[in-house]
This record gives structure tokens, C-alpha cells and sequence, in this order.
């Protein structure tokens, strides 16, 4: 590891020295609430009493310590400001009627109650609601937020969010809606946890962080996303970092900071793996007596979360290894893992990291990357200041020096692969279009393994090797590869043992898998199987890292200084690197999504003008060195 420089940073300083979200944005949403009730189970509120329980600012009332638009305002760190028009609609059937009814015709009277809208009120503004817009969970377009409370529990669809792509009589498109009761059974008094549950899926895209399967705690109390009782808990730190919501405090690689976080404030600390921007760890201090934190089992402490968005379960995946892990999980600091180890005890005191406790690559749990790689990340020193503060030191080594550039493909020449369907032939898994993909299609007789082979046209030294999936949801679809075996040789015959094998993901999401340096011109990738013993195969796209090996022994010749300039950046980005070297650079969203990919030598202009306002990554990489930075588009 390179030298470390130490700073001692106010909160002050920590603020002005890393990236933030656009907090005090209150960036409007304009939705649609329509209350169905039933012939035998009318309405439990008013208009009046509904409207407040969804728009008012400082409304309150018994089991509601907060409305729908103050808890999404308080949330977002003041980034949004969600209002809705609210319509009440009674069915024409009884509640039994409905409960006999599969989903997908059950979710049919959600669409009869807005046709019902459109019929009684022909000069209600539908253009004034707000539509999806590019980057946001849904079809662009499409109404950003419709909202259905129902009266009664029982129908089929309520306590959901559906995305039945409706178009509806007036040309209106609906991408995705949710549906929720003020009163489920078990509650008293009206309780909004459900329909603001619901809005997290309908209108941000935020995944369900309880085990649906019910055999674990998933995360417990702790977010919104699995709690519930007795009152509203936060949303929690990953989902402020993927919704770039309040102050990302992000320490670079090479330094150790020391950080004071205020309880339950605008910032979190976010420590991204640099080879894998969809995996994090957000840290994050909570009060006891704060609104929503009832639950939480300490006074005052610090609350790590291990985040991995390319695993698309609701958390069912509770084993703790490299393959089926929480998508969003809480380190606990006792090693216990009760969370993941059964509903009770479920959190506890023990998860929550206090004064004397650290999270380092030997502590239990550790610091390593779900892949098992060495993170370097150490936090210690952890101090609680008075009742509302925390201190601690973050520790990013650099980036190790042998995560290398990406291979070019453009000359790459597919040698063989097994039969495929007629448009969707091996070239297409590596022609750098993730619209494109090669296909072994349903009904094939073709033996298992699946295999790919490539010439690349010289040989190459190589460390990694990166694998996209088919997430297409039309036909011809799935075939998502389960095991795999990669080979690499010098003659194109004698291949030797695996450089690498073992299970992906199921998910289409780009994966990557490190792996010791080998040499050789041609690559074999062998599908062993798939998912569900399905017969198909389907490779978007397979990518390495690596370097020409005859350039093996040329040294940098001038140290390389990466700057990018001016940040913020209205339409075009410098890229300024001291190197000689073939330079790669990469832009990505706060929540790992790539967006575009340019090579260059030295010196580099990007065009960013098609770029929505907001905060990005971008990483810049040669052989020898790779940095991430962050830029604000303006």
C-alpha cells in the first residue's frame, strides 16, 4: 500500500471536500390517489381527513406521526416534494368478489377507477402529473406516481406495486402503479407505512429488504423497506446513496479521514468497491429518540450496510457467501448474524457498531468485498460525542495497481460456437452493443458445455473477466449462464486447465470475476450450465482486462496525475493524464449504471451535454493506475 496522508477534517471541511446530492432541491412529483371503497366496506376517512393524511405538511393524528408528503420531503433530505389529487371511487361488486379474483384481473378495478376519473371529471388536468422521466424506475413517459388505497384488505393487489403498462381511454399512459390500506388488520388506527412501502417500489424503484420467504429478518426495523411498526422507520442509508439524496461524504482511496457524523442528518459516508460500483458501504448514526427510530436498539450508534445491486432478490438470500448474499445487508458488529439467522431475535443491540468496536479486513465481520477481495477499508476510533454525534477514522487504501485497463474488442474474431438461433450468432456476444446477444435457443440438442471461442488477435496478459447476462423479458430470452469455466491458450488447442470457474448471478446486471494472470491469445468461455437446467444460453457481452503481454516490461515513463476539469461542467469534461499510456475512461450514475465508455491517449475532452443535472462517477484508468473521481453536471 502507498503511503497514507492523514487529515483531520471537520464536518465543515468533510462537506466542503466531497460530493453532495442537490438537498433543498424540493424537486416537485405530482401524483394521483383514488380511495376505492365497497358496497359492504365504505369509506373509514373523509376527503378532507385523507387529503391531510397524504398532502398535509404538519398534520398528525393518532397512529400517523407524519403525512405522505412530510415523510418522502423529511427522507429525501429535501430533494423532493410528492403532492396528489385525491379522487374516491366505490367498486360496483363486494369485497368477496374481488378476493376470488387472480391479481391480474383483481388490479383490473384499480384501471376501472381511473377510467371512472377520466368519465366524472373531463377537465381534471392530467398533464399536470408528473411523468417518468429518462434514469427514473419506469417507462418514460408513463405517470411517475398513482397511488390505490382500498378500504377493505382483502382484495387481490392490495399491499402491491404493479406495472401493468396501461394506456388508458384520454392516450394517458400508467407505467407503474401501487396499491396499500390505511388499515390493515392488525392496525388500530390508520397507519401510511403501507402506502409509503408501496410508493418506495412505485415511484423510486426501491427494492423490498425483508425476506419474503419469511425464514430470516432481512434488515429488520431498520428501513422502511422491512419495517413498519410501531411507527415509520427511515429509509436508510443505501437508498440515500442510490437516490444521491443529502450529503455522500466519499473518502478517497489513499487517505485516512477522521469524520463527525450527526444523528440521523443530511450525511452518510459511502465507500464504493472501485472494481465493482454496485457493490458499497454506506455508514450512517442514528438517535433512539429520534421520529421513526423506536426501534432502534441503542441510544446513540453507528449503522454499517453492506449493499450489492446485482443480486435482484427481496433478501431471501440469507447464507452470507460470495453467491447468495442480502442484497442490502447490515454488518453486524457482534459477527452474530441474527439477522440473517432467523425473524427472532432479529436486530438487535449487537448489530450496531459503539465506542471501542471497529470494522477492518480481521475483524468479524470483515471489511472484504462479497467476492472475498481484500477491501483495505478500516473504520476505527469510533467515539460518541455527547448524545447526537459520532466520530470515527475511515481508512481507503489505493486501488491496487493490478486492476487493469479493458481489452479493446474490436479485434477480436469468433473461431467457433455452439449452434445458435438465426440473428444471434457468438459475434454478437462480444460486439460491444448490450441490445445484441448471442442466443443457444429453446429446443436445441446441443450438449452441454456451451462453448465460445475468440481469437483476440494477439496475446495478452489478463486478471478479470466481465460477463453480461440476456435480461430481456420477451422471447428469445433467459438461458442466464449458472456455471461457467474460462480458458485461455496460446494455439487456439491445448487449453489446459480453467484460468477461472465457478457460479454467477442470476441477474443481467454486469458482473466481473478476478483471477490470477494468464497468458495467451485465444479465449474459451464455457457455459455449463443455466439456471433452472433450461437447455437455452445467452451471452450479451464477455469483456477482459488485461495488456498486450509484448508491452509487459514497458515501464510508465511520467508519473501519472489525473485531473478533470471544470467541475461542475455545463456541456463538455476535460480529462488530463500525464501518462503516455492508452487512457479508459468511464462514466457512471451514483448507483453503478455505465453510461458511456471512451478511450484516448493523454489529454481528453468528453462530451456530457446529453447528461441530466446531478452528480456522476467517473473512472479513469491505464495500466498502471486507476482513479474514480466525481463530477457535478450542471
Amino acid at each position: 500500500m502507498k503511503q497514507i496522508h492523514l487529515y483531520f477534517l471537520s464536518l465543515f471541511l468533510i462537506l466542503g471536500n466531497f460530493g453532495f446530492a442537490q438537498t433543498d432541491a424540493n424537486a416537485p412529483i405530482h401524483g394521483i390517489t383514488i380511495y376505492i371503497d365497497y358496497p359492504d366496506a365504505p369509506a373509514m376517512v373523509t376527503g378532507d381527513q385523507l387529503d391531510s393524511l397524504i398532502n398535509g405538511i404538519t398534520y398528525t393524528e393518532a397512529g400517523v406521526q407524519r403525512t405522505f408528503r412530510a415523510y418522502w420531503h423529511e427522507q429525501s433530505i429535501r430533494n423532493i416534494d410528492i403532492t396528489h389529487d385525491v379522487f374516491f371511487y366505490t367498486a360496483p361488486e363486494p369485497v368477496a368478489y374481488y378476493e376470488a379474483l387472480p391479481w391480474y384481473e383483481g388490479i383490473v378495478l384499480w384501471q376501472d377507477a381511473l377510467e371512472h376519473i377520466i368519465t366524472t371529471h373531463p377537465d381534471y388536468n392530467w398533464d399536470a402529473l408528473t411523468d417518468h422521466e429518462e434514469g427514473d424506475p419506469g417507462p418514460i413517459g408513463a405517470l411517475r406516481s398513482v397511488m390505490i388505497i382500498s378500504s377493505a384488505w382483502g382484495p387481490t393487489g392490495v399491499g402491491a406495486s404493479h406495472g401493468p403498462n396501461w394506456t388508458l381511454s384520454n392516450g394517458q399512459r400508467v407505467g407503474r402503479i401501487y396499491g396499500s390500506v390505511l388499515q390493515a388488520p392488525w392496525d388500530i388506527d390508520n397507519n401510511i407505512f403501507m402506502t409509503l412501502h408501496e410508493a418506495g417500489h412505485g415511484v423510486f424503484g426501491l427494492p423490498d429488504t425483508y425476506d419474503t420467504e419469511y425464514d430470516s429478518g432481512g434488515t429488520s426495523f431498520y428501513t422502511l423497506m422491512s419495517g413498519g411498526k410501531p411507527d415509520i422507520e427511515p429509509i436508510g442509508g443505501p437508498f440515500l446513496a442510490e437516490q444521491n439524496w443529502g450529503h455522500l461524504l466519499e473518502p478517497s482511496t489513499g487517505t485516512t479521514t477522521t469524520i463527525t457524523l450527526r444523528a440521523d442528518s443530511d450525511s452518510i459516508v459511502v465507500i464504493r468497491n472501485p472494481h465493482d460500483l454496485l457493490e458499497f458501504y454506506t455508514l450512517e448514526v442514528r438517535n433512539s429518540s429520534r421520529i421513526g427510530n423506536s426501534l432502534f436498539p441503542v441510544p446513540l450508534g453507528l449503522l454499517i450496510w453492506h449493499t450489492d445491486t446485482k443480486v435482484n432478490s427481496s433478501n431471501r438470500n440469507e447464507d452470507m457467501t460470495e453467491l447468495l448474499h442480502y442484497r442490502h445487508s447490515i454488518e453486524q458488529a457482534d459477527g452474530l448474524f441474527e439477522l440473517e439467522g432467523g425473524l427472532d431475535p432479529g436486530g438487535n443491540a449487537g448489530d450496531i457498531y459503539l465506542a471501542g468496536d471497529s470494522f477492518t479486513p480481521t475483524s468479524v465481520p470483515n471489511t472484504n468485498w462479497w467476492s472475498g477481495e481484500f477491501s483495505g477499508v478500516e473504520i476505527t476510533a469510533i467515539e460518541l460525542i455527547g448524545t447526537n454525534k459520532i466520530r470515527f477514522t475511515v481508512t481507503i487504501p489505493e486501488i491496487h495497481e493490478d486492476h487493469y485497463p479493458e481489452i479493446s474488442q474490436d479485434d477480436w474474431t469468433l473461431i467457433s460456437a455452439d449452434a445458435p438461433q438465426i440473428g444471434y450468432e457468438g459475434d454478437k456476444s462480444f460486439d460491444g452493443d448490450l441490445s445484441t446477444y448471442y442466443h443457444v435457443p429453446w429446443g436445441n440438442t446441443e450438449p452441454r458445455s456451451h462453448d465460445l471461442v475468440i481469437d483476440l488477435n494477439e496475446d495478452y496478459t489478463v486478471n478479470e473477466f466481465y460477463y453480461t447476462a440476456n435480461s430481456n423479458m420477451s422471447p428469445p430470452w433467459e438461458g442466464r449462464i449458472e456455471n461457467y469455466e474460462l480458458y485461455i491458450s496460446s494455439d487456439g488447442v491445448d487449453w489446459g486447465a480453467p484460468i477461472a470457474e465457478g457460479t454467477l448471478f442470476r441477474t443481467g446486471i454486469r458482473q466481473y470475476v478476478l483471477f490470477p494472470e494468464a497468458n495467451g491469445r485465444y479465449l474459451k468461455f464455457s457455459a455449463v450450465n443455466a439456471f433452472d437446467d433450461d437447455v437455452r444460453t445467452s451471452v450479451v457481452e464477455i469483456n477482459l482486462r488485461g495488456f498486450p503481454t509484448a508491452e509487459a516490461n514497458l515501464a510508465e515513463k511520467t508519473p501519472s496525475e489525473i485531473k478533470i476539469y471544470p467541475n461542475p461542467a455545463n456541456n463538455q469534461l476535460f480529462v488530463q493524464a500525464n501518462t503516455i499510456e492508452p487512457i479508459e475512461i468511464q462514466v457512471f450514475t451514483l448507483n453503478g449504471q455505465l453510461l458511456l465508455t471512451e478511450s484516448a491517449i493523454t489529454d481528453h475532452k468528453i462530451d456530457v451535454s446529453n447528461l441530466s443535472s446531478g452528480v456522476y462517477l467517473i473512472r479513469i484508468g491505464t495500466a498502471k493506475k486507476t482513479e474514480i473521481l466525481k463530477f457535478t453536471k450542471l
